[in-house]
């Protein structure tokens, strides 16, 4: 605890992974006993303010109760030891977190401070959600495991809302056995698929103008080589989705829900205090019409039906988050085109780290797979993860 503590005090000053921390939790026995857990600050905890990164909530009172899954962890005996940073409100307008690896350099949002503390080893658990890409972009940016879970398998309840239509309560962790520690305690309604026939696997990228760095795609290349390795039928193939029609689609969808969650403050007072790009997604949200939005939850309907028959006999998707490691520091959070159409999908991911690019960044490379497989990628990426480059732990800086 004493080590825990000093650690704090090293690294918070140069990354600011956390608003605030929880009232020391009383030791409790289980499955989680000992390990610290960072909470997004869109999530509840009993007896502490939830200020989803806003002015607009900075007199905002204690939460009464835990959401449910903070709730399960502090019963299975977790510490919960404080809320992390968050964007404001989950959308994308950069905080002042930084990257452990290099804080020069986004930790990547909207889960910021949940990526950045378990890097630094602050946590050995955060909770993030993810809406569009906002708990894969700070794992891979962050050299952490992140593991967003299929939609709706964890429960929202207590939890901020962006969009309903796609906000997933997600784990970012230090291993995948921690991620897998904590998901057995949140998980339920999973269809685990264990077989000991190899598994099918496509690997391959989405085709859009982005193109990932050398150093990326040869962590692609890499990690494919080591699932062929362990068995794997590896068919390398593009992956074929019209994504600038999704990402179009979603932003439709979840500016307009993010309008009817939050839309009063445009007309309460309240708007002279949100970032810019929060302001500007609750007026685009303010102005589409119900037929648009109707029309854009149709096409994600189809797109997501049509993306996975065209996917039938394939158990896992090997593929990139991000094209290149975690931005320099400005009006950004990161590239999140390539994992928007995963969250409309609404199946399970999981970024695994795959050591460092020439420029010290760490790799991420992600494994997707169908609704209701957490259990099978899990598993799959515990395998792949044992064959990873060595990532090695960020320094402090020297002053």
């Amino acid at each position: 605890m004493h080590d825990q503590n000093r650690k704090l005090r090293l690294w918070e000053p140069h990354i600011n992974a956390f608003v605030e921390l929880c009232p020391n939790d009383v030791s409790r026995e289980g499955p989680l006993a000992g390990l610290r857990v960072g909470v997004k600050d869109v999530i509840d905890v009993a007896d502490v303010p939830t200020r989803n990164g806003s002015e607009t909530c900075r007199d905002a009172a204690p939460a009464v109760r835990d959401a449910p899954v903070v709730a399960r962890l502090r019963d299975a005996g977790a510490q919960i030891f404080g809320k992390t940073v968050t964007t404001e409100f989950a959308f994308t307008d950069p905080t002042d977190c930084r990257n452990p690896y290099d804080q020069s350099r986004s930790p990547g949002g909207s889960s910021s401070g949940s990526g950045a503390a378990v890097a630094a080893g602050l946590a050995d658990i955060a909770l993030g959600t993810q809406t569009a890409g906002s708990l894969c972009r700070p794992a891979a940016y962050c050299g952490c495991v992140g593991l967003k879970p299929t939609f709706g398998v964890l429960p929202t309840v207590g939890v901020t809302s962006l969009a309903p239509s796609f906000d997933t309560v997600g784990i970012i962790a230090g291993s995948v056995a921690r991620a897998q520690q904590a998901f057995d305690v949140l998980g339920s309604l999973v269809i685990p698929r264990m077989s000991d026939t190899p598994e099918v696997v496509i690997s391959g990228l989405w085709q859009t103008r982005a193109r990932p760095d050398g150093d990326t795609l040869a962590g692609l290349s890499g990690a494919s080589r080591a699932l062929t390795e362990l068995g794997a039928d590896v068919t390398e193939a593009p992956l074929t989705a019209d994504v600038a029609s999704i990402v179009l689609a979603h932003r439709t969808v979840m500016n307009h829900e993010a309008f009817v969650a939050h839309g009063a403050m445009l007309t309460d007072g309240r708007s002279r205090f949100l970032k810019p790009k929060f302001l500007t997604g609750l007026r685009s949200g303010a102005a589409v019409s119900p037929d648009k939005v109707e029309e854009a939850k149709a096409l994600l309907i189809a797109e997501k039906r049509k993306f996975w028959v065209g996917l039938e006999g394939v158990d896992v998707v090997l593929t990139l988050p991000v094209p290149e490691g975690a931005p320099l520091f400005d009006d950004t959070t990161g590239f999140q085109d390539w994992l928007t159409p995963w969250t409309v999908f609404g199946g399970p991911l999981i970024c695994l780290p795959w050591g460092l690019d020439r420029l010290g960044r760490p790799r991420s490379v992600m494994l997707a797979a169908p609704p209701g497989r957490d259990a099978y990628l899990l598993a799959t990426a515990a395998k792949l993860e044992r064959a990873a480059p060595r990532l090695p732990p960020p320094q402090l800086p020297k002053n």
